[in-house]
């Protein structure tokens, strides 16, 4: 069996034997990866020429990849032929699926098996995926057009499966399961106000209310900061409704109540200058007076 690491330094293990990317070597470890990528799929040497030499292949590129494939086979010790794991076809190779897994392959079957699963089942398949997932994807081909195009597409299932963990998880009360999966979601893509509003339910659950009013003023900034515009109707809503809510008796991850009280009064004035035609007063006295009559106008 061979396991293919794309996360992460990459590497592949034959038969309990660790296969560095250095071993593999330049161009031939490039193939490597283009093949685990589609693993189970033939994968043309045309298509595979014209990624690795980025549109300008050299005219013979069918005798190079050919001595590529030579070499990883040699350095992986498999065999030669249509009936190896790594096998040559009608002008395509092809990594067999049944004798390969490959982590990035296995992360989408395992955030895949999430779809009709119980939260109970879901869960735990997210966590095993994101362990999985350990490290920078294809970090050994930092420039190459099509490894920045497989990180880009990378991100967006993982900010899409931490969204859909993190919603599952405040569903069944596992508050401490969203914030870590919405806090990844954040990470990966700052602007998704989806991930920023589970993010803001699990603290707001938890009783961490200065927290999740933290983390919409969080988004706000960098909202504003890269795109010039407020959060959305729904964010929005979600926050007043958070200010709205009576703060808990339970301590805030902050520190003591005094605290808490001191954060709530600056995320109260932030509030304040959100909506428009209202003036903060300048004493923190005049804040509630003030706030009050403000979310009476607040649908």
């Amino acid at each position: 069996m061979i396991f293919i690491k794309l996360f992460g330094s990459m590497s592949a293990e034959v038969d309990g034997r660790t296969i560095t990317a250095s071993e593999l070597g330049g161009r031939p470890r490039q193939v490597l990866e283009l093949l685990a990528l589609e693993a189970g799929t033939p994968v043309a040497k045309e298509r595979i020429a014209d990624l690795l030499w980025e549109g300008a292949p050299p005219a013979s590129y069918v005798g190079t990849l050919e001595s590529y494939i030579s070499v990883l086979r040699r350095n992986m010790g498999l065999g030669r032929g249509r009936s190896c794991v790594l096998a040559t076809l009608p002008n395509a190779y092809r990594l067999e699926a049944d004798a390969v897994t490959v982590d990035l392959l296995e992360f989408r079957r395992l955030v895949a098996s999430m779809a009709d699963a119980r939260a109970s089942v879901a869960i735990p398949a997210m966590r095993h995926a994101l362990e999985l997932a350990n490290g920078v994807l294809l970090a050994n081909e930092p420039y190459a057009a099509w490894a920045c195009r497989s990180r880009e597409l990378f991100q967006r299932e993982l900010v899409t499966a931490c969204i859909n963990a993190a919603q599952l998880s405040n569903g069944i009360g596992d508050f401490r399961a969203a914030e870590h999966f919405a806090s990844i979601a954040t990470e990966h893509d700052p602007l998704s106000e989806v991930a920023w509003q589970h993010l803001m339910r699990s603290f707001w659950f938890s009783g961490l209310r200065a927290e999740a009013l933290r983390a919409y003023m969080t988004l706000r900034e960098r909202m504003l900061d890269e795109l010039g515009d407020e959060p959305g109707s729904e964010s929005q809503e979600l926050y007043f409704a958070i200010l709205r809510d009576t703060p808990s008796v339970r301590r805030d991850s902050t520190g003591g109540g005094g605290m808490e009280v001191r954060t709530l009064l600056l995320l109260l004035r932030q509030a304040l200058d959100v909506l428009p035609g209202i003036q903060a007063p300048a004493k923190d006295a005049a804040l509630a007076q003030v706030a009050v009559s403000a979310l009476e106008r607040t649908p």
